[in-house]
């Protein structure tokens, strides 16, 4: 900035007793000191004008929520926060402060009193759940379109941009699957010898303790010369073990219709139950279809156009396209009927046969599917039993080394998410060159194998017509031309968002502070540096440590008060957590009263689940509306409930209490990050938590090791933290009573819950 515009633009806000960044007062004090007032603070200049700026909004911040939800009521470090108006800030918010209702306040008072246009508002979080939660808040509740996107769609942003001549898509699961399959049934599974390494090189020690190869697989894979010869086997195998095979078909359908996470018939990775609905009634009639098959003509902003379903009927193309409005609550409504009427003038404007779908409560959706189906002249021909299981056999044939898929898929994703993945080949033979022999021709076989199929992979995701981009990628590619493509008018923005600040990576803080400098945006960033927890998937800790250092001159700003726990279990866990003297402190505080807000239930050797149904029933009849979650450190942990058959798993992570209605879930700690009960219990505290366990080695290497904490099991430390602090009211530990098998934490945590 110009020294002439700086000289005014202070002078202004001083006469006008207006806020002053201290961006601003840093470039005054570094060119033209003289003009500042002798003996002038900026801390109290901007705590007086805070102070006047509140008492003017005060009516307009506590009118806000009104009509969306009267309850919901800003508090003044919240408000003071919103009405900071820095370069750069980074607001520390405590578990259960309210950060949400925060970064949508801010935005509307941008966009009401500063008059910011909603388009140059960019909002960003890490998860699809989480920029869900703030679309709704922001877009659907507040009416205010600006944009809410995760950071590797804010990156396609960018690579539809920097590859504008070309049709770039997303590189789903499905064709992540589809291209290991290829690479393993052709290159791997006809090489027995090399298939032997891999299966001594790849054990439980190295896949995430997981076993990389089923049982099946390994006694039997030599047997046959062609991947193809050993399936038909598997396949005889399975069906053999199938007392009622119609029964298995039908539950086996059902399961996947309920999980969190919902895959067709076909194994296609589907959005919601309505589509995996209507995607299993076309495979069991023998219509063939495309799951969000690329259109052929680009949309509005160049935007590839995917319908949810494509068929063919007589050679001509046939759409279905699913809306599910009515999931949606009556204020989203108005959203998502302006989507299906475009995508309805859309397929109007170009003549295509279209069908829309919805489920409504009361109407047989499918039954509608198969009269417009007759009505277009398709024949429907239902597929028998056997068919279906050899179909659904078919569609997973990676099930004997699905988990080494997975693995493998995250070596290359550490490898292409870090900084050095285009020397990444020097690095690697750098570290094996170093083993020792005994390490040596195991570390050469591994690297061999994943190389193979990491160059395997790249080369089938681009060719001269469609580029293909996986999450890694999309930022990647953006980070790396963002500088030399012009600001478009969807890519200009005046201010970015971002949660979850905490677990930022290397390549997502790169992306965000290159759209800062590339458009002089102001970056305002939400975050509990005790709730970092996603170190293994690429987070770093010192981007909020050290945040002035990455964002220089930037404003710490602090939102304290606690609306989910008690005092008590504020004092106890902020304690524990600060054990770590690295962590930034945090005088949080409550009105909520809660004398022992930690229960620990005692349990013998192999009784711990037995307790857990017991704990259950009495929270249930003590308080039939509450909510219960149950959080364990490990998928295994939370599975082992599945076992008992006193408890059904009934949809994804949820957990059905035979005989009752109790609401109550199970998830992993990481899982539960940002979501609330009434009541947690947490299983699994052996001494096996914290977790001593190490990465592989081609992921550590790829860590970026560059900040070292200075205290053991740090983010473990702060994985029980964020479990303790889940709760509304209280957290049961289930304790063994043998100390040997009892987690260093319970015993910690007990400690300060007892000192007086």
């Amino acid at each position: 900035m110009e020294v002439s515009k700086l000289r005014e633009d202070f002078l202004n806000k001083l006469q006008k007793e207006e806020y002053i960044s201290n961006y601003l007062f840093e470039n005054i004090k570094n060119t033209i000191p003289d003009i500042i007032p002798v003996n002038f603070n900026l801390d109290n200049y901007n705590n007086k004008v805070l102070d006047k700026e509140y008492i003017k909004y005060k009516e307009y911040f506590d009118t806000m929520y009104n009509d969306i939800d009267p309850e919901i009521h800003l508090d003044e470090e919240q408000i003071k926060a919103i009405l900071s108006d820095e370069e750069y800030s980074l607001i520390l918010a405590g578990a259960g402060t309210g950060k949400t209702t925060t970064m949508a306040s801010k935005v509307k008072f941008l966009v009401d009193i500063k008059k910011i246009n909603p388009s140059k508002i960019l909002v960003m979080s890490y998860t699809k759940k989480a920029t869900q939660e703030l679309e709704k808040r922001i877009v659907v509740d507040f009416g205010i379109p600006a944009r809410v996107t995760t950071f590797h769609s804010l990156g396609f942003m960018y690579i539809r941009e920097i590859f504008k001549e070309h049709k770039c898509y997303v590189v789903d699961s499905n064709l992540k699957n589809q291209i290991f399959l290829k690479f393993f049934k052709e290159e791997i599974f006809p090489d027995k010898e090399r298939l032997k390494d891999l299966i001594n090189v790849f054990t439980i020690e190295t896949v995430d303790h997981n076993r990389a190869f089923g049982k099946y697989f390994k006694e039997n894979y030599d047997k046959y010369q062609t991947f193809n010869e050993y399936f038909e086997s598997y396949k005889q195998n399975e069906l053999q073990d199938k007392i009622d095979l119609h029964q298995w078909i039908e539950d086996g359908i059902e399961m996947a219709l309920n999980k969190e996470v919902i895959y067709t018939i076909k194994g296609e990775l589907v959005k919601s139950k309505g589509e995996a609905l209507i995607a299993n009634f076309l495979f069991r009639n023998n219509i063939d279809y495309e799951y969000e098959k690329i259109y052929e003509n680009l949309m509005p902003e160049r935007r590839s156009y995917h319908p949810d379903f494509t068929l063919s009927l007589h050679g001509q193309p046939v759409y279905i396209e699913y809306f599910g409005l009515s999931t949606y609550e009556d204020n989203e409504l108005s959203r998502y009927n302006k989507i299906k009427r475009m995508k309805e003038y859309y397929h109007a404007k170009h003549h295509t046969k279209f069908i829309a779908l919805d489920y409504q409560k009361g109407e047989d959706m499918i039954e509608k599917l198969k009269e417009e189906l007759i009505k277009l002249g398709f024949a429907l021909k239902e597929k028998s039993d056997l068919e279906l299981f050899n179909f659904m056999l078919d569609q997973n044939e990676s099930s004997q080394f699905f988990r080494f898929r997975n693995f493998v898929y995250s070596v290359i994703e550490r490898i292409k998410s870090s900084v050095n993945r285009n020397n990444y080949q020097e690095i690697i033979n750098d570290y094996i060159s170093k083993l020792q022999a005994s390490e040596k021709t195991a570390a050469e076989i591994q690297y061999k194998f994943i190389n193979d199929f990491y160059i395997y992979y790249q080369s089938k995701l681009y060719n001269s017509e469609n580029y293909g981009f996986d999450f890694s990628d999309m930022i990647y590619y953006a980070n790396k031309y963002i500088s030399v493509i012009k600001n478009t008018e969807n890519l200009n923005f005046e201010y970015l968002i971002i949660d979850e600040y905490q677990d930022i990576s290397e390549d997502r803080y790169i992306l965000a502070k290159q759209v800062s400098d590339k458009n002089a945006a102001k970056v305002v960033a939400v975050g509990d540096d005790w709730q970092t927890i996603f170190s293994f998937a690429g987070s770093k800790i010192e981007y909020i440590y050290n945040f002035s250092i990455y964002f220089p001159t930037a404003k710490y700003l602090r939102i304290s008060k606690v609306y989910r726990n008690s005092k008590k279990l504020i004092e106890y866990t902020s304690k524990f957590i600060m054990e770590n003297h690295q962590q930034i402190p945090k005088e949080l505080i409550s009105t909520k009263e809660n004398s022992s807000p930690i229960k620990y239930i005692m349990f013998d050797d192999k009784e711990e689940y037995q307790k857990l149904k017991e704990l259950i029933i009495k929270i249930h009849e003590n308080n039939k509306d509450y909510h219960i979650m149950i959080l364990g450190r490990t998928n295994n942990i939370i599975k082992k409930i599945y076992d008992d058959p006193s408890l059904k798993d009934g949809m994804g992570t949820k957990i059905i209490f035979e005989g009752s209605d109790v609401d109550i879930d199970g998830m992993t700690i990481h899982k539960s990050k940002g979501l609330t009960s009434d009541e947690v219990i947490i299983i699994g505290l052996d001494e096996d938590f914290p977790m001593v366990k190490g990465n592989f080695w081609m992921i550590e290497i790829f860590n970026n090791h560059w900040y070292q904490e200075k205290i053991p099991f740090a983010e473990e430390r702060r994985l029980f933290y964020v479990a303790l602090t889940r709760t509304k009211h209280n957290v049961y530990l289930l304790v063994n009573r043998n100390p040997l098998h009892r987690s260093r934490f319970v015993n910690e945590i007990y400690n300060i819950s007892k000192e007086k």
